[in-house]
């Protein structure tokens, strides 16, 4: 347990004082990085009736954005631990918006729709978790677990957000017009606040004229090697929870609208639901947040997973009941949001921020691996089976199974710049 004594007090209010301006353009980007996966199921009836495409084809771009991620988040994690994030998000989200509006493009033709996802999925790297992550770790020591939940919240935010934005858009002005606004108002919006607020300590350190990168505030960069920390137990762990917790969670996430509707619901209602994951979203990445600056030890980090399990069983409607069909979607975003953030805060503590960008990089490949394969997955099971039933009863053990991973990681290590030293 972390005490609660006034001098990590203090300290952790001066870092908000001196930056929460970073955190609130770093949710905003990080909020729009996940508009793409979380608007797709509304996206996906509108696509079908236009181009009579299958499901598994729409979904297959998808699977080409976290195909890119997949291969590119280490050398993006190299590039952040070499430049700092400010840049890279600047550039990102000015590329990314367009490219996000361009899908308003689309003729019918499979493959124009995979080259957009394609040209989408490159800008999108320079956006990535990792960015937003990285960026605000290195100004936050002490609040570190909440700084990294108000940022990570962002996802909640895109989860909650999207699938109403885009069923509103698309009802008023069609997917293509849903498209182009969501590209350069959202991502407009992120950008002016990154421009304004977000500055690293590594830019920090270049506006100061500081030899070293980072300010007064800026927590030093110890940590592993990259050779020890990739060989690491623990760091293996995680990403194997995170590749198995993305495939089950991203096949589930990104159909399920249109997997609540088949319950004989209608896609308003569905919608409606399915918003309710992103407001469970974002309770579980603060409230895991607000607990693991205090406490270390299995059950934050079990629970935080478990719940998935939990989610995708009531996704099932063996109930018949609304109330559960919502409460599975609530277990389901408080899973995909707590456990984001605590492998995030985690990595933080059992690598440290020397190699964040690349221990963190490679965690994230394996995390969009599986976005890439589940719902992929999800579309076709839906097509041969024609339900998703298969999907659900297959994604809950394999939830518990992420949380199981988590159990025993023991306690954090003491870093110096060299290597580490267990905490006795």
């Amino acid at each position: 347990m972390v005490s609660g004594h006034l001098p990590q007090e203090q300290s952790a209010l001066t870092e908000w004082r001196r930056h929460w301006p970073l955190v609130v353009a770093a949710m905003v980007g990080m909020s729009f990085y996940t508009v793409v996966t979380y608007s797709l199921g509304t996206f996906i009836e509108p696509l079908e009736q236009a181009f009579g495409w299958k499901r598994a084809q729409i979904s297959f771009g998808l699977t080409i954005f976290a195909a890119w991620a997949a291969v590119g988040s280490p050398f993006v994690g190299l590039l952040i631990d070499r430049v700092g994030t400010r840049r890279i998000a600047l550039v990102g989200l000015l590329l990314s918006g367009l490219a996000f509006a361009a899908f308003s493009l689309a003729n019918g033709s499979p493959l124009q729709w995979y080259a957009l996802w394609v040209v989408y999925g490159a800008c999108a790297l320079l956006i990535k978790t990792t960015v937003w992550s990285a960026g605000t770790s290195s100004v936050f020591s002490a609040s570190r677990g909440l700084a990294l939940a108000a940022v990570l919240s962002g996802s909640a935010i895109g989860q909650s957000l999207a699938p109403l934005i885009a069923n509103a858009l698309i009802a008023s002005q069609g997917w293509r017009g849903a498209y182009r606004d969501i590209g350069f108002g959202w991502c407009g919006l992120a950008l002016v606040l990154v421009l304004l607020f977000f500055f690293d300590a590594r830019e920090l350190g270049r506006r100061r004229g500081a030899a070293a990168a980072g300010d007064a505030s800026a927590p030093p960069l110890p940590g592993l090697t990259r050779r020890d920390a990739l060989r690491d137990s623990r760091i293996v762990r995680m990403a194997i929870a995170n590749l198995l917790m993305s495939t089950a969670g991203a096949g589930v996430s990104v159909h399920l609208v249109p997997l609540i509707a088949e319950t004989g619901l209608s896609r308003g209602a569905a919608v409606e639901i399915a918003a309710t994951a992103g407001i469970a979203g974002l309770a579980g990445k603060f409230l895991t947040g607000w607990l693991l600056d205090r406490w270390q030890g299995n059950l934050v980090p079990f629970a935080s997973f478990a719940i998935g399990a939990l989610g995708h069983f009531l996704l099932l409607d063996l109930l018949h009941s609304t109330n559960a069909l919502t409460a599975g979607a609530m277990a389901l975003g408080f899973a995909s949001g707590a456990g984001l953030q605590v492998t995030t805060y985690l990595v933080t503590r059992y690598a440290g921020l020397r190699n964040f960008g690349l221990v963190y990089g490679v965690i994230s490949s394996m995390l969009m691996t599986g976005t890439a394969l589940g719902p992929v997955l999800a579309g076709y099971i839906h097509d041969v089976t024609g339900h998703y039933d298969l999907l659900l009863y297959v994604a809950s053990p394999m939830m518990l199974l992420c949380a199981l991973l988590f159990v025993g990681l023991g306690p954090y290590p003491v870093f110096t710049t060299t290597g580490t030293e267990a905490r006795s």
